[in-house]
């Protein structure tokens, strides 16, 4: 039996599934119905109430019955009640090894569910830890300069100087790029989004972080071709603010609290509980 508890967030979603797919249905006789409730379903005289349809409806997370309506989860109970029966005709249950598989899925069902109401329902995180842990890592936060750019490349210094004379008289930076550049970024308008500082050569840094906004660049020969750049934006170096990272320093945090409190509860009933180990049953000198 193992526990994986990177995976217990994942918890409510995999038991509804399971439940659903698995599980045997709750089905009655015919006369376990009684005459004041009639059942939604009769299959082989067991009956499916219509309760116990609407607790597997209710087990479907929301974004899933969005592709199945209650018709699809009817023919499913059907489906599923008949193979159930003929397991049960077969005697299926009787196979020792069949019976082993059916003890460990209900014992890791159960598992789970016991980790998903110990663990993570109780397991939080407190405002001043996410603000310590921000604190004492503000380093890995910093993020340098950064300028939005439109870039138009062309393959000759002499056309990108008759674009530079377009460009001072007027003529839209993106309209050029879409006409004239061979860049990958020409169908829409030269845009290459941000471009942090450190990330290119710093002879083209230079020419490129000293741009104000709207400002265009000198030409600037890279390799064999000739680069044309328009700022539109700039971020100032700093730190980025601790609501941005939020989510982030949880998703650090949260899976190693919620461990640290699985390891001291297993502690706590290994603490209380009586266990005997016969090791000699083992064998282990063979090995």
């Amino acid at each position: 039996m193992f526990i994986f508890l990177n995976k217990i967030t994942k918890i409510t979603v995999f038991v509804c599934i399971f439940f659903l797919l698995i599980l045997p249905l709750h089905v009655l006789s015919a006369e376990e119905t009684g005459e004041t409730e009639k059942p939604l379903l009769v299959i082989n005289d067991e009956g499916v109430t219509l309760e116990t349809f609407n607790n597997y409806w209710n087990l479907i997370p929301n974004e899933y019955k969005a592709e199945l309506n209650k018709e699809d989860l009817l023919q499913q109970l059907i489906t599923q009640t008949l193979l159930v029966q003929q397991a049960n005709n077969l005697n299926l249950q009787s196979d020792p090894e069949i019976s082993f598989q059916i003890k460990n899925t209900i014992d890791q069902i159960l598992i789970q569910v016991l980790l998903e109401r110990e663990i993570i329902e109780k397991t939080f995180l407190e405002d001043n830890e996410i603000q310590s842990y921000y604190d004492e890592n503000k380093e890995n936060y910093w993020k340098e300069e950064e300028i939005y750019a439109l870039n138009i490349i062309v393959e000759s210094e002499e056309e990108a100087n008759e674009i530079i004379q377009q460009l001072k008289e007027g003529k839209d930076f993106s309209e050029i790029a879409k006409e004239k550049s061979i860049a990958s970024s020409a169908s829409i308008g030269g845009d290459i989004g941000f471009i942090s500082k450190g990330t290119l050569k710093t002879d083209i840094e230079e020419k490129l972080f000293i741009l104000n906004l709207d400002e265009i660049s000198e030409i600037i020969q890279i390799d064999n071709n000739f680069h044309i750049f328009k700022v539109i934006e700039k971020i100032p170096a700093g730190y980025t603010e601790l609501a941005e990272v939020k989510s982030e320093i949880e998703s650090q945090l949260l899976p190693a609290k919620q461990q640290e409190k699985f390891d001291q509860y297993l502690k706590n009933l290994e603490d209380q509980a009586r266990i005997e180990k016969n090791l000699e049953l083992l064998d282990l000198d063979s090995e």
